[in-house]
């Protein structure tokens, strides 16, 4: 689909966000409903507003304000929305707020016609930063799902009346400094809902094409049994990347009925046998390579370099080692957010699996 901004105009950009981001037509925050329909009056008849959905991506980080622009612009056309992104920095000395509104266009099917979604960006500073709840509930698009996309650490205590409005709350736990403190919050959110809230991590949404080509490794008669006899594990995860390897060590636990030890990096079977694991520090991929150590029997999923296809590896005594090409589906993060976004409903093994790592999270 060709895509394009509606509104900027030339000198339009502010370089106080960011020097090489342009976030669209200045407004006053307390007219931001008003220029958008002075916008789509203004607008010719082959641009038609549409919204399905409010989304919201909150940041810190200015360096990421273009390329999340980009991300919501793919969003957008695919799920027509209000999007609202979030440039916070509460440190800031000075408290101040500012607001930007822009539009992504993109056409629709094989006509001229276009479908277009609004976005507006905050620039919150200092003070300003805790009126969040404030400004998202002041401009969400009436009473459409609100889908937030949280790229910061999880503050605490958390502001109970931002994240009640919630409906889908999107992070991404492979970008935590604290993971064991970040886990233990969405621990408690999980928790303590009771409202339907979907969580999604998009680190366990990236181990779907893994989990998937894992179980497909042992679907045949003769592998199958192997995996009561796993002896020891072995996953090799770029530096700072373990919480990856012990998210899909920890499905894998769910699956197989283990749990924890309490004693160093392994995991106990139902009759107490213990399954140590080795996490290697290797630079690449969040993840590259699962080993399965069975007895005589080995089973390797490897992520090739470009990270477009897994390599599978069977060696087994009395059989012939086979070796397979798997797809590892789309690593960019607009097509993860993207599918995280077409699902519906919870993620229940995600929380199984969630318990089942705790334990070795400060480890």
């Amino acid at each position: 689909m060709n895509s394009s901004r509606a509104m900027p105009q030339p000198g339009d950009a502010c370089n106080s966000v960011n020097v090489t981001f342009d976030p669209g037509l200045p407004v006053e925050i307390g007219k931001i409903e008003k220029e958008l329909g002075h916008l789509w009056e203004s607008s010719d008849d082959t641009k038609t507003r549409a919204s399905l959905i409010n989304f919201i991506v909150y940041t810190e980080d200015t360096e990421s304000l273009t390329a999340d622009t980009e991300v919501i612009s793919a969003v957008a056309g695919k799920h027509a929305c209000r999007a609202i992104l979030i440039m916070a920095n509460p440190h800031a000395p000075v408290s101040e707020a500012k607001a930007w509104i822009s539009a992504h266009c993109h056409l629709a099917g094989k006509g001229e016609r276009q479908i277009c979604s609004e976005q507006i960006t905050f620039r919150l500073d200092g003070d300003s930063a805790h009126a969040l709840p404030n400004i998202v509930f002041s401009h969400l698009d009436s009473d459409l799902p609100l889908c937030l996309w949280w790229k910061a650490e999880f503050p605490e205590p958390l502001d109970e009346k931002l994240w009640g409005w919630v409906d889908r709350l999107i992070f991404d736990s492979s970008t935590w400094k604290n993971p064991a403190h970040q886990f233990s919050i969405i621990r408690h959110l999980s928790s303590s809902d009771t409202t339907g809230r979907v969580l999604c991590d998009l680190d366990w949404t990236r181990l779907h094409a893994w989990r998937f080509a894992l179980a497909g490794m042992f679907d045949h008669a003769s592998a199958f049994p192997c995996l009561s006899r796993v002896e020891s594990l072995r996953l090799q995860c770029a530096p700072g990347k373990r919480t990856t390897g012990l998210l899909l060590l920890g499905w894998l636990a769910s699956r197989l009925n283990w749990k924890p030890s309490g004693e160093g990096d392994s995991f106990l079977t139902a009759d107490g046998t213990a399954i140590p694991f080795v996490i290697d520090d290797v630079p690449g991929p969040n993840l590259s390579l699962l080993s399965i150590h069975c007895g005589d029997a080995l089973f390797e999923l490897e992520l090739a370099e470009s990270g477009d296809f897994f390599e599978s590896r069977i060696h087994a005594p009395g059989t012939r080692d086979t070796r397979q090409i798997l797809p590892a589906g789309r690593s960019k993060i607009a097509d993860t957010l993207l599918s995280e976004l077409s699902r519906s409903g919870r993620h229940p093994l995600y929380t199984k699996s969630l318990e089942l790592i705790l334990p070795l999270l400060g480890k």
